[in-house]
C-alpha cells in the first residue's frame, strides 16, 4: 500500500485554511495531520507531527511564514510549499531562496474556485513529496567559494574583471521549473554583460511573477534582465523572461534577431514551454545556440536541447545533487541532449566556456 503524503497546513485566515483543506480531500492519497495560524504554532506543530510537506503561509502574526521557514527547515525535515500572494511575488523568491521547494499563488477568497485551486495545489504537493529531504537540503545549502581567476570564481559567481565585449555571438537559452528561481539568481550572478551572448529563459511561472524575478536577476548582477516584450530585438549582454501564458520564440529580422511570442498550443502542459523556445534557437543560431536545462519536474527542454545540440550548439544540464527536482535535466540526459552535466554553482562557468568558444570562432572567421 502506497504510503500517505502527510501535509501540515498553515494559514491565519479561516477561510483560506477551510479551502485548502477542502482541496487536500480530494486527494486520497493525502493526509492532513494538523493545521497552524501562526508562524510561532507552525513550528511547534512541524516538530511534533514531521511531517512530508507544509503549506506556509507568507504573511502571519507573531511569526511571518518567511520569518519561520529556517527554523520549519533547521528542526524538521518537512519540504516547504509557499503560499503567495499575487502583489509580493519578491517575498516569495525570498522564500525560494531560504529553502522553500515551490510556491502556490493564494485563492483569493471565496472567488477562486476550488476546482482552480485544487488542481494547482494537488499537483505541487505530490511534486514537494518526492523531493528527498536531503536533495531539498543540499539545493538549498549549495555556497560559493573558491579562488578568484579571470573574473569569476570556480562555482561561477563573480568577483572582479571580465572578458571582452563584442556582437552576439550566441543565444543562450535556459529551462528552468521547480527550484528554478535561487538557482537562476545563482547563474546570472557569475555572468557579465561583456559576454557577446544574449540570455532568454522560460521559467515556469504562474501569472503575475516574471517581472519580480527579472528585477531579481538583474538586481545585483551586470547582466540587464527584463520580461520579454514581442518585436524585441535581442542584444549581447541582455536577458529576456518569458512571460505566462504564451511561447516565446526568437525568429530573424531585418533589423537582427527578435523576440515574438506565439500562440500555440501548451507543450508538457504549460506555455511558455522550453522546447519551443530551444527549437527556434537551434533554427536561428544554428551552431551558435546554447541550451540550458535547470531544475525542474517532467520533460521540458529535453527535445528542444536535442535540437540545439544536433545544430552544432553546446548544451548544459544541471546535476541531479544540486537539483531540488532532477526531472528535466535526466530527460534531457536520456535522450542525449546533453553535452555536459554540472553542479548549479558551475553553470555559469560552463555559459562563459561555450560563449568565449563561439566568440573565438567568429574570430577567426
Amino acid at each position: 500500500m502506497r504510503r500517505l503524503i502527510r501535509v501540515l497546513v498553515v494559514d491565519d485566515s479561516a477561510l483560506i485554511r477551510q479551502m485548502l483543506l477542502r482541496a487536500l480531500s480530494m486527494d486520497p492519497r493525502i493526509q492532513v495531520v494538523g493545521t497552524a495560524k501562526t508562524g510561532v504554532e507552525a513550528i511547534e506543530r512541524a516538530r511534533e507531527l514531521n511531517p512530508d510537506v507544509i503549506t506556509l503561509d507568507i504573511e502571519m502574526p507573531e511569526l511571518s511564514g518567511l520569518e519561520a521557514l529556517p527554523h520549519i527547515r533547521k528542526h524538521t525535515d518537512a519540504r516547504c510549499v509557499m503560499l503567495s500572494s499575487l502583489d509580493d511575488p519578491d517575498t516569495t523568491y525570498r522564500a525560494l531562496a531560504l529553502g522553500a521547494v515551490d510556491f502556490i499563488v493564494k485563492p483569493a477568497g471565496v472567488a477562486s474556485t476550488i476546482t482552480e485551486l485544487t488542481e494547482q495545489l494537488l499537483k505541487t504537493i505530490r511534486i514537494a513529496s518526492r523531493i528527498s529531504p536531503g536533495q531539498a537540503a543540499a539545493a538549498a545549502s549549495e555556497r560559493a567559494g573558491g579562488p578568484c581567476v579571470d573574473g569569476f570564481r570556480p562555482d561561477g559567481t563573480s568577483c572582479s574583471g571580465s572578458v571582452a565585449k563584442g556582437a552576439l555571438a550566441a543565444c543562450v537559452a535556459i529551462a528552468a521549473s521547480t527550484g528554478g528561481p535561487p538557482v537562476l539568481e545563482r547563474v546570472f550572478s557569475g555572468l557579465s554583460e561583456s559576454l557577446p551572448a544574449a540570455y532568454v529563459i522560460v521559467q515556469h511561472l504562474p501569472a503575475g511573477f516574471s517581472a519580480s524575478l527579472a528585477r531579481r536577476l538583474g538586481g545585483d548582477g551586470a547582466v540587464r534582465v527584463s520580461e520579454a516584450e514581442h518585436g524585441e530585438i535581442i542584444e549581447p549582454g541582455r536577458g529576456y523572461i518569458a512571460r505566462h501564458g504564451r511561447h516565446l520564440v526568437v525568429e530573424p529580422s531585418p533589423q537582427g534577431v527578435r523576440l515574438a511570442y506565439t500562440d500555440r498550443p501548451s507543450a508538457h502542459g504549460v506555455r511558455p514551454a522550453a522546447d519551443i523556445l530551444f527549437e527556434s534557437v537551434a533554427a536561428t543560431f544554428g551552431s551558435r545556440g546554447i541550451g540550458v536545462v535547470l531544475t525542474g519536474m517532467g520533460a521540458d527542454g529535453a527535445a528542444g536541447a536535442l535540437r540545439i545540440r544536433e545544430a552544432g550548439g553546446d548544451t548544459v544540464a544541471q546535476d541531479e545533487a544540486t537539483s531540488v527536482v532532477w526531472g528535466m535535466p535526466a530527460a534531457a540526459l536520456r535522450v542525449g541532449a546533453v553535452s555536459r552535466v554540472v553542479p548549479s554553482g558551475l553553470v555559469a562557468a560552463e555559459i562563459r566556456r561555450a560563449v568565449r568558444a563561439r566568440s573565438e570562432g567568429m574570430m577567426l572567421r
